[in-house]
C-alpha cells in the first residue's frame, strides 16, 4: 500500500508554499493525506478551494465527534470561539455570532478608523527611526500596531495593551496546552471584567455597543465575542506585516515602484495577502469536516471526512494567477485571493486588516528607504508551534 503524503510538508524556504504542495496541486485538485491525528482530503487548486469554502456542507465541527482526532488546547479554543466545537449547534451559533459582530465591522466604521490607524503607524515609525539599529521590526511595528487597533475597538485602556497582546499570543500556542489554557483564561477574565465595567461606564467601542444592542446578552457571552474579536483580529495582521516586509525586501524593483508611487499600496497589500505563506504553511490551511457527501471532480468526500483547504496553494495556482509566484503590483484585474476565506465564514475583519496593512506599506519604505534585514534571511525563524505561525523577531537595519 502506498504511503500517504504527510502534512505538514517540509519547505526549504521561509516564504511560499512547500514544493510537495505544488507538486500535488499539479497532479490534481484533491488528494488523500495524513495529518498528525487523522487522514484527510487536501484540496489545492484555486477553483475547488474557493467553491468548497462557500459550500455549506463543510463545517468546523465533526458530525461524528468520536472519530475526531484529539486536538491541542489552542485548536479546541479556536474552534469554540468560531462556534465550531459542536455539530448540533454550529450553524445556529455561528449565524448568531455573525449577526452581532458584522455590523460592528461595517466598512463605514472601519474607514472612520483610518486616520487613527495612520497616526499609530506614523508614531511607531518615528520611534523606530529614532532607534539605533539593529532594531526588531516585529517588536517595534508589527506587534504593537494591530494590538493598538484591536484595543481601540474593544476599549482596552492603553496601560493594559502590552500584556493583553502577549496573553492573546499565548492562547494559540500549540506546544504547551497548559500555557494555552492559562493565557486564554487571563484573556477571558480580563474581558469579562471590562464588560462589567462598561455596563456602568460605556464608551465608543464594540463591547459597549454589544451591551446596548441587546439587553439579554450576558457578560459571559459578550466576553466570548470580545475574545473572538481579539484573537482573530490581531495575530493574523501581525503575521502579515512581517511577511509583507520580507516579500518587499525580496522584490526590490516592486519595492522601488511602491516608494515612488504610494498609491500602489493597496495593490501591494493584495499581493502580500495572496503570497504571504510562511514556513510549512501553518497559516494557509483551513480545516473542515464534511457535513454531507460532496463530489469534487471524480472524488466524493464522504460525510464525516476531514478536509484541509489549502488556501495558500490556491493563491499560488497558475490557473488563477499568471506567473503566480511573482510579486507583481501591475496585475490586471486579478481574481479575489483566498487569504480571508470565502463564503459564510468570510473574514469579517478584512476591511480593517486592509486599512492597517495599507497604512503600513504606504509609509514603511518611504520613511526608511534603506531598510534591510540585519541578519541572513534564513536565520529568521517561522514559529510552527502557533496556529497562526508567524515570527518572533525580524531584525532590521536602516
Amino acid at each position: 500500500m502506498t504511503e500517504l503524503p504527510r502534512l505538514p510538508f517540509d519547505n526549504p524556504d521561509i516564504l511560499g508554499i512547500a514544493p510537495q504542495m505544488s507538486a500535488l496541486r499539479e497532479e490534481g485538485p484533491i488528494t488523500r493525506v495524513r495529518t498528525a491525528g487523522e487522514d484527510a482530503w487536501l484540496v489545492t487548486r484555486y477553483d475547488e478551494v474557493r467553491t468548497l469554502l462557500a459550500d455549506r456542507r463543510l463545517g468546523l465541527s465533526n458530525p461524528d465527534p468520536a472519530r475526531s482526532a484529539r486536538k491541542s488546547t489552542a485548536r479546541a479554543t479556536m474552534m469554540a470561539l468560531m462556534a465550531g466545537d459542536d455539530y448540533d449547534t454550529e450553524a445556529t451559533r455561528h449565524a448568531q455570532y455573525r449577526a452581532l459582530l458584522v455590523p460592528r465591522f461595517s466598512t463605514r466604521r472601519m474607514r472612520m478608523m483610518k486616520d487613527r490607524i495612520e497616526q499609530h503607524v506614523d508614531e511607531l515609525l518615528d520611534e523606530l527611526a529614532a532607534c539605533t539599529p539593529p532594531v526588531d521590526l516585529h517588536r517595534a511595528l508589527s506587534f504593537p500596531l494591530p494590538t493598538m487597533v484591536i484595543c481601540d475597538l474593544l476599549g482596552v485602556p492603553v496601560a493594559d495593551r502590552e500584556r493583553f497582546g502577549l496573553w492573546a499570543r499565548g492562547t494559540f500556542d500549540q506546544s504547551d496546552n497548559q500555557h494555552s489554557t492559562n493565557t486564554f483564561q487571563l484573556v477571558t477574565d480580563y474581558i469579562t471584567e471590562l464588560v462589567a465595567r462598561k455596563r456602568s461606564e460605556p464608551g465608543d467601542d464594540i463591547l459597549s455597543e454589544l451591551i446596548a444592542a441587546d439587553g439579554t446578552l450576558s457578560d459571559e457571552y459578550i466576553a466570548q465575542l470580545g475574545s473572538a474579536v481579539l484573537l482573530f483580529g490581531y495575530e493574523t495582521t501581525i503575521v502579515r506585516i512581517d511577511l509583507g516586509t520580507l516579500l518587499l525586501l525580496r522584490n526590490p524593483a516592486q519595492r522601488a515602484r511602491l516608494v515612488e508611487n504610494p498609491e500602489l499600496a493597496p495593490a501591494a497589500v493584495e499581493e502580500i495577502l495572496r503570497l504571504g505563506v510562511g514556513g510549512k504553511g501553518s497559516n494557509a490551511l483551513i480545516p473542515r469536516y464534511a457535513h454531507g457527501d460532496i463530489p469534487v471532480g471524480d472524488t466524493v468526500i464522504r460525510c464525516g471526512d476531514a478536509v484541509m483547504l489549502a488556501i495558500g496553494a490556491g493563491n499560488y495556482d497558475g490557473r488563477a494567477y499568471p506567473d503566480s509566484h511573482l510579486f507583481d503590483l501591475s496585475r490586471h484585474k486579478p481574481r479575489s485571493h483566498l487569504a480571508f476565506g470565502h463564503g459564510i465564514r468570510h473574514c469579517i475583519g478584512r476591511t480593517l486588516a486592509r486599512i492597517e496593512l495599507t497604512a503600513v506599506f504606504e509609509r514603511l519604505f518611504r520613511r526608511l528607504p534603506n531598510l534591510r534585514l540585519a541578519v541572513p534571511e534564513e536565520s529568521v525563524r517561522w514559529q510552527e508551534h502557533r496556529i497562526t505561525g508567524g515570527f518572533d523577531e525580524i531584525p532590521v537595519t536602516f
